[in-house]
Parts: C-alpha cells; structure tokens; sequence
C-alpha cells in the first residue's frame, strides 16, 4: 500500500513462484488480462513501515505460547495511546530462547486497510508489515524500497526511510538491499509469512465453499459403504434363510417318522395334535379342559379352585370347595353342558366346605 495519502499503490503478481507482472494503482484485474482473482490466489497486503512498529520480546523462562502472550501484552503497554486502540500480532516463533517478533498498529488504520482492500475487490489472506521483507540485519542496517518507499530495518529496530534520522541510526552501516531479493522474500512470505497481522480480531473469515471434486468422491465413497453394507445384510439373510430352510427339511423328516405322508410342517403339526387329542394328550387336551372348568367357575362365584393336576393318560383331576354343595353341581352342570366328560365325587372337609374331587375330559 501506498504510504502517502491519495498515492497510488504499488502491485505485483506472482505466478510458478516468479514475478510475472508489476504496476501502480488499483487497475490490476485489466493489465493482468483477467476478470476476477482466481480462487486459488493468495492476496499478501504490506502495510506502509511508517504506521505499523516492530518490537521484539525474549522470555526464555517461559513456554513459547506463554512467551508470545508476554511479549505482545508488553509491546501493547509500550504504546504511546492507550492499549484498546492499538492492535498487536506476533509471530509464529515456537523456540523460547529466540526473541518473539511483534507487530503493533492502530485498530483504525488496520480497518482502513482492510475497508480499501473490500472497495477494491480484496480480501487479504496475508499482511506482512514491510520491514520484515528485509533480510535481519546483523549490525547495522538494510535499506530497500519497498512499495516506492524507502524502509530501513536494523538490529532490534524498523523505520521509514524518512525516519532515518541521525539520532536514530548515529554513524551505523547501512546496506541496501537489492529489489530482486526483496522480491524473493515477498515471494516467499506467500507460503511462510514471517508475521502476519491477520490474526485475533482481524483474522480472515474461511468461507466454507464445496469443491465439486470433493463432493463427488464423499458421495462415491458413501454409495461404496451403503453398498458393502447391503451386501453385508443381503449375505445375512441368505444364510439366514438356508439355515432355517435345513432345519424345516430335518424338522420335516423327522415328522415323518410319525406322521408318514405329511407333505409340509403345517400339515405335519395338525396332523399329529390330532393323534395326541384322540390319545387325550397333547397340548389342546389339557387346556380346552381346563378352559371349560374355569369359564364354568365364573358364573358360581362361591366355588373355588383348591387343586388341579394332569393325568400322564391326558385326564384332567380338580378339587373344588364351596360353603353349598348346590354351587358345585351348578359348576358340574356347566361342564357337562359344554360337552365336556365329567366324574365327581363328594366330601367335606374339617371347617364344614362342601368338597368335590372331579374329573374333566374333553
């Protein structure tokens, strides 16, 4: 960006990590030929050196996290206005015995920036503060210009060229830099800026965008699952079904041993309930019975249910107790009405009940 106000700004595009093209102002789209940055660009801004300081901080007692807190939070309180209008980025450094590299700029000018860069179609991913496309200086000072502005950049200090002032810089060396490796390390700032003040409150915003190519290979990979795994089931259930259609065949062959022309289970199953019915067993020998015994109970409420037992031959034998012999027969007439085959013999028991031991076949 231009430091003078109303200046025009410098530009350059990079491409295969070379300078394919530089001019000045805010026409860059029509010299570069293009209608839009391509999506895949990555816009580095360098603020003017004149309105962003450099401080360093070494706290090598400290963890580098803690380190960076400590020197931004320090570079904040050295400022000559209050600390809420100043904004302070530091770098990347994760080795506590090297100093921490801070940026500080006012919170105003960091929105200019950003609200120029929006007017003009931008939206920085990187801002390199000037100074650090210097090389360090090991004593002395390293002079170049850097967007048609002279920037100087010495041992624990950055300046403006026009703040080269003898009390400043006294009679050190100063060495310029020449363009081309200026431009080599703005090239390489793209990939590793050496501090970016696009962080904190002024971090870029990632707007989530579908890459189609991505999106076509989640949805093939989520139709191969959803594949696999209805195989997976369909295998299931395959097995499933031999398995139960073995076991009907060995179910049926041995059926056949009592029932000798069954054809099927089902017609397997009637058949031999109604071999064990005529034999008085079987399952509906005993509860068809017991049925009608208790159904016929629900119309004498005075008769209870003391015992009832099963015979291995299929009979069914019951004692029933009531305070009147006429509610027991009232129960045995139901029985017989309901076509069941009945035996009863009477008693009393020691607390004067009227007793009946009896004897249900269907």
């Amino acid at each position: 960006m231009a430091e003078e106000p109303g200046a025009e700004p410098l530009w350059m595009r990079v491409a295969n990590g070379a300078v394919a093209q530089t001019g000045a102002g805010a026409n860059w789209l029509t010299a570069c030929g293009l209608a839009a940055l391509p999506e895949d660009m990555v816009v580095m801004l360098v603020p003017p050196a004149a309105l962003v300081t450099l401080h360093e901080g070494a706290y090598p007692d400290l963890p580098a996290r803690q380190g960076r807190a400590a020197a931004r939070l320090a570079a904040l309180a050295g400022g000559i206005v209050p600390a809420d209008q100043l904004f302070a980025a530091t770098d990347g450094n994760d080795d506590p015995a090297r100093p921490h590299q801070v940026a500080v700029a006012a919170r105003a000018d960091m929105q200019h920036w950003l609200l120029w860069a929006q007017h003009h179609g931008l939206d920085p991913d990187i801002m390199v503060p000037a100074p650090l496309l210097l090389p360090e200086a090991q004593e002395g000072f390293h002079r170049g210009m850097i967007g048609g502005a002279a920037v100087l950049r010495g041992v624990e200090i950055a300046l403006a060229g026009d703040l080269a002032l003898p009390e400043l810089i006294g009679d050190a060396v100063v060495r310029d830099v020449a363009p081309a490796l200026i431009d080599a390390r703005a090239i390489a700032a793209l990939d590793r800026p050496p501090l970016d003040l696009r962080q904190g409150d002024f971090a870029k915003r990632v707007r989530r965008s579908f890459d189609r190519r991505t999106l076509g290979r989640i949805m093939a990979w989520s139709g191969a699952i959803l594949l696999v795994s209805l195989l997976i089931a369909l295998v299931g259930l395959t097995k499933q079904h031999f398995a139960a259609s073995r076991l009907d065949a060995d179910s049926l062959a041995q059926a056949r041993q009592v029932v000798p022309g069954a054809s099927d289970l089902i017609q397997a199953e009637a058949e031999m309930d109604r071999q064990l019915a005529l034999r008085g067993a079987g399952g509906h020998a005993f509860t068809a019975p017991v049925a009608g015994l208790l159904n016929a109970m629900q119309d004498v409420p005075g008769v209870s249910l003391t015992a009832l037992s099963r015979d291995p031959d299929g009979m069914i034998r019951a004692t029933l107790a009531a305070a009147r012999g006429e509610d027991i027969n009232n129960v045995l007439l139901a029985l017989q009405a309901a076509g069941f085959t009945i035996t009863a013999t009477p008693s009393q028991d020691p607390g004067g009940r009227m007793l009946a031991d009896i004897t249900v076949r269907s």
